[in-house]
């Protein structure tokens, strides 16, 4: 995403203004000094005891490079407020306005009428063409295309779209013809919404951004104090401190490095996070991130990718595995989950396609039941064979197994299959096998799904199911607790199933057969101890949990009420990304505090640099601590260039963030301040002395 310089650079000159700087009150002190220094150039006469005539030079070149500082500032401002900018303008540009087939009623015709699609109203029927760009949001009536959203979602593969399905304007359809009801107005759209949330994004301050700024106007008291008491003493005294070194030195006193990047780390955070696809409301959502203490995570969709695979076919009672596949390719054929199509891929795989495959056309079959939690298929033998699957798709199969002696089966009217949970298809059985529960619990033990099959009211086998983990889960996993954050599954599986996954991928704590609605009692209790807790949501029964999490990150995909509770919102609608937004957070901390820590150890290596110098004359003793052997005016201008280049220096790190790796709050906040704090020591020595050397060779 490019940046225009001619923006940055007007915006950061239109920042310079006071009433701009009032929201930095440490800037704004520093343009103050400028306008007395500049004074001082321009008239010293009028600062008797603290000015000399014949420095007018020096004190422009001190007020030069004070204007400098605080532009420094404004345009570390400016670009990271133009880098959220930037996330609205691109989502805008989806909103170009284009001419859209209107589908109009005329008698018992339909006519296509050609209108701006800024006329188009919620209820408008339209048309929807290969190549045309979807004008608004809507819903799919008839047809079935391929969409292109990535420029919404940022997933290149084209998106099925068929009757009932969304359709978000700005994306492009790709293929075939869709009719099409529009169900938002103009201004109301999937794209205004995003637009608002970014643009809203950037406004309010987090609680660690007040608190900083807060030690910043205390700071800057206690230095505006002790310039103020060394003007007077030196003035009663008579040790004639000229006031614009006093004003040099109060500048590099003043804590002016994080006082100009702050604002712009916590900009660079909600642009991270939309990098990534996920929107936040504000900067105060992604800061508490970084201090969260325990992330709920759902198996389902987070851990696991969601969709359980059939992994193997285990007979009962005597039975083979060929029986037990087949029948599973027979009561999973018109099965259209995951799970359904896993098990006649692995039955296919294995060459159980049955011989009852051209009895199918005449089938009856039983869809999956909440209430019987079980499937099935009621076969009438038929010697024909012409199949199609599903939606008129034809299906060839042939069979890989060259066995074609017949079965006892064969003599059967009607064959009965079903197949479901294992409690429920043992209540169907005329007689268990002895080896029936063993079977079961053997699959269950592993955290597996086991899924019992009967043929006619006998146990055939079982089919074991297994959850995939979703790749490198293990790894963040380890991660978020290298960090000290609890991790805690919630699932809907038994406690077996749920404490193998969750073993099997780090987790310690777990809570088994929770309903949605346990998510907000989960969160409660955890606040109750003083935790700060994050959790995914996308359905309304999640919302009051969302709403009260310290960080809930609602899916796109879901529903309004768990986007409206929510406090981020994942465009790709991945629930595994909460554990992103936790070490975005964190990094965000992080890079606080190296620039805070550099920041510090920079004002006292700049004192140092300055007092010797500055009292020599009147205090020869001090002369040994002027190790870098600069001369007065060298040495505040020196210390003055270094303390205005460092800001534009730092502003790639505030907007990047800190290298980081998931490690320990302690171990990370220990390295941060050797790093960053000894090389705040160490780099203005080195600077001002090079700064020192340039000045005298020019």
């Amino acid at each position: 995403m490019g940046v225009n310089t001619d923006k940055v650079l007007v915006d950061s000159l239109v920042r310079l203004s006071p009433l701009s700087l009032r929201a930095n009150p440490v800037m704004l002190i520093v343009e103050l000094t400028f306008f007395i220094v500049a004074a001082m150039a321009v008239y010293p006469q009028g600062f008797t005891g603290v000015a000399t005539v014949g420095d007018r030079t020096f004190y422009a070149e001190v007020a030069a490079i004070l204007l400098i500082t605080v532009w420094f500032s404004t345009l570390s401002d400016a670009l990271a407020e133009q880098q959220a900018k930037n996330t609205a303008t691109s989502l805008r540009k989806l909103e170009t306005e284009v001419m859209t087939k209107k589908l109009v009623r005329h008698d018992w015709s339909r006519d296509v009428v050609q209108v701006p699609s800024s006329e188009i109203k919620k209820g408008d029927l339209i048309l929807l063409e290969k190549g045309d760009l979807i004008p608004i949001d809507a819903e799919v009536l008839e047809g079935i295309a391929m969409v292109d959203e990535s420029l919404l979602t940022g997933e290149s593969a084209p998106v099925r779209k068929a009757p009932g399905d969304a359709l978000i304007g700005g994306a492009l359809v790709i293929s075939d013809t869709l009719t099409a009801k529009v169900v938002a107005n103009p201004g109301e759209s999937y794209i205004n919404q995003m637009i608002k949330l970014v643009e809203s994004s950037k406004r309010p301050k987090s609680p660690n951004e007040v608190a900083v700024t807060t030690v910043l106007i205390g700071l800057t008291a206690i230095f505006s104090i002790i310039i103020v008491g060394i003007l007077g003493l030196s003035v009663e005294l008579g040790l004639a401190a000229d006031l614009s070194v006093l004003i040099a030195l109060y500048v590099c006193l003043l804590p002016t490095t994080i006082g100009a990047l702050l604002p712009a780390i916590g900009l660079s955070g909600i642009s991270r996070l939309y990098a990534r696809r996920i929107v936040a409301k504000s900067g105060k959502a992604i800061e508490t991130a970084g201090d969260v203490d325990v992330i709920l995570l759902d198996k389902t969709g987070t851990i696991t990718v969601g969709n359980r695979e059939a992994m193997e076919f285990l007979p009962l009672g005597g039975h083979t595995e060929k029986e037990v596949g087949e029948a599973a390719f027979l009561s999973s054929w018109h099965d259209d989950t995951p799970e359904g199509r896993s098990i006649i891929r692995l039955a296919y795989d294995k060459g159980f396609v049955p011989k009852e495959l051209n009895s199918l056309a005449l089938a009856e079959f039983y869809d999956f039941s909440a209430a019987t939690r079980t499937s099935g298929v009621k076969i009438t033998r038929a010697t024909s064979f012409s199949l199609r699957k599903g939606r008129g798709e034809a299906v060839r199969f042939r069979r890989k197994s060259s066995d074609t002696s017949s079965s006892e089966d064969e003599a059967d009217a009607e064959i009965e299959i079903i197949k479901g949970s294992p409690d429920s298809v043992k209540a169907k059985l005329v007689s268990p096998p002895p080896d029936y529960d063993a079977v079961i619990e053997g699959v269950s033990v592993k955290g597996e799904t086991p899924i019992a099959i009967e043929r006619n009211g006998e146990a055939l086998g079982v089919i074991r199911l297994k959850d995939i983990l979703k790749a490198g889960i293990k790894e963040k996993i380890l991660g978020v607790k290298t960090m000290g954050i609890r991790p805690v599954m919630i699932t809907g599986d038994q406690p077996l199933t749920a404490k193998n996954i969750a073993t099997e991928v780090g987790i310690d704590e777990y809570v088994p057969r929770a309903k949605p609605e346990d998510k907000f009692l989960i969160v409660q209790k955890e606040q109750a101890q003083s935790r700060i807790v994050a959790m995914i949501g996308d359905g309304t029964n999640d919302a009051p949990a969302l709403a009260v999490a310290d960080v809930g990150l609602a899916m796109n995909s879901g529903t309004e009420a768990a986007k409206e509770a929510a406090n981020m919102v994942d465009l790709e609608s991945n629930p595994a990304k909460i554990i992103e937004v936790v070490l975005l957070g964190k990094q965000l901390l992080m890079t606080r505090g190296a620039v805070t820590a550099f920041s510090i150890a920079n004002d006292i290596a700049k004192y140092f640099a300055i007092v010797p110098v500055m009292f020599a004359a009147t205090l020869p003793q001090l002369e040994s601590l002027n190790i870098l052997h600069l001369g007065l005016h060298s040495a505040v201008l020196s210390a003055l260039i270094f303390n205005a280049i460092i800001i534009p220096l730092l502003i790639p790190l505030a907007m990047r963030g800190v290298a980081f790796k998931p490690s320990s709050t302690m171990s990370l906040f220990l390295r941060n301040t050797l790093i960053y704090g000894g090389g705040g020591i160490i780099v203005p020595f080195v600077g001002i002395k090079l700064i020192d050397v340039l000045i005298g060779a020019l």
